[in-house]
């Protein structure tokens, strides 16, 4: 069994790392690599408030990332919670800070089911806001977006202080209690954790001595030596519990469809669904959360729209990319004629105080 122990880590590993690259390339290379809220599910909610209200995609958003949030929706109903246990790289980043305490003191039993209702209040909190904003307000709050930003140096501490500051708190707090953003403060797993009530899949405990092994395995502290049938939003169907199961019979079970399946099985049937359904989905043109190479565009003359340019994009390069003559770009843009063709479109408001690209962006795509 602790072979499924090990599976899962190579594969959290991986993402993690393949994360961490990928935000590399994308705050170094720009908009051709996607950006972490556009790999994010819930920025596909955050879009589909703007949509609803005849907006376009967010800044730093594209229709692709609405599909993501659909299809981990679909996701956690086949498999639960499964996405936090097995596939998301924050999660894994905490696993990892919580190897560092061997002892794990936790929280107390009656402070601990307070605190997990929070990640519902921020669930409904983030919607709402959303909704009223049209923005990615929550950004420079966000723990993940400041890791994804660690290469960015000054920016990291000039735009994104308090998600830094936060992203510290919660490694801190990870080293004493296990996930402790999954557990208290992430309004995708409260979402996923909803919907996985659904689910088929299901961690079963039959006739056994109730050494409370299992219990002690779980990284969200689950009760699962006090149930027959796992039920709780918080089981991230990690199989923790299961692999650490000393009987000999393996009376606790993960099931899908009351169909016993072995940890390894689960881990690798969940990876290859999740992936291999996001490479069919993109095949089908279902999932750009990226922008082509500006050669390609200019190849194929396919460009892109005004609401699509990013402000890591510099002025000639905008200027490509929605197929328009510098000066005509320049005018349309409202930018004078003295800015550098280089300067980032972020950055023109270092040269006009005031100038605000998002803000004149939206009134040229209306």
């Amino acid at each position: 069994m602790k072979i499924a122990q090990y599976l899962r880590w190579i594969i959290l590993g991986a993402i993690l790392g393949a994360t961490m690259v990928g935000n590399y390339l994308h705050i170094n290379y720009g908009a051709v690599y996607p950006s972490v809220h556009a790999v994010c599910p819930l920025g596909g909610l955050e879009n589909l408030w703007a949509w609803a209200g005849g907006r376009a995609n967010l800044q730093k958003l594209f229709s692709g990332t609405m599909t993501l949030f659909f299809f981990t929706l679909i996701f956690a109903f086949i498999f639960g919670r499964s996405f936090c246990g097995q596939i998301c790289p924050f999660g894994a980043l905490q696993e990892l800070a919580g190897k560092i305490g061997k002892r794990k003191p936790g929280v107390p039993e009656k402070a601990d089911k307070i605190m997990r209702r929070f990640k519902y209040v921020v669930l409904i909190f983030i919607t709402i806001a959303a909704w009223f904003t049209s923005s990615l307000w929550i950004s420079p709050y966000d723990p993940w977006a400041a890791f994804a930003h660690i290469w960015s140096g000054s920016m990291l501490i000039s735009e994104m202080r308090a998600g830094a500051v936060i992203l510290a708190l919660v490694l801190a707090a990870s080293i004493f209690v296990d996930r402790f953003f999954c557990k208290y403060l992430c309004p995708a797993g409260a979402m996923y954790g909803i919907i996985s009530r659904l689910s088929p899949c299901k961690i079963k405990r039959e006739d056994c001595s109730s050494c409370g092994l299992c219990a002690k395995a779980c990284p969200m502290r689950v009760e699962v030596d006090r149930v027959r049938t796992v039920k709780s939003s918080e089981c991230i169907a990690c199989g923790q519990c299961v692999v650490a199961c000393q009987s000999k019979k393996r009376e606790i079970q993960m099931t899908v469809f009351n169909r016993k399946i072995k940890p390894v099985a689960f881990t690798l049937s969940v990876t290859i669904f999740f992936f291999g359904a996001l490479f069919a989905l993109d095949a089908a043109g279902m999932y750009q959360v990226s922008i082509p190479a500006v050669a390609d565009v200019r190849d194929s003359g396919a460009y892109i729209n005004i609401a699509d340019l990013r402000g890591s994009m510099d002025i000639e390069t905008g200027a490509s990319y929605v197929g328009m003559q510098l000066s005509d770009f320049y005018a349309l843009m409202e930018i004078p004629k003295d800015v550098p063709k280089e300067t980032r479109l972020k950055d023109v408001v270092s040269y006009v105080p005031g100038y605000d690209f998002h803000a004149m962006k939206a009134t040229k795509t209306k």
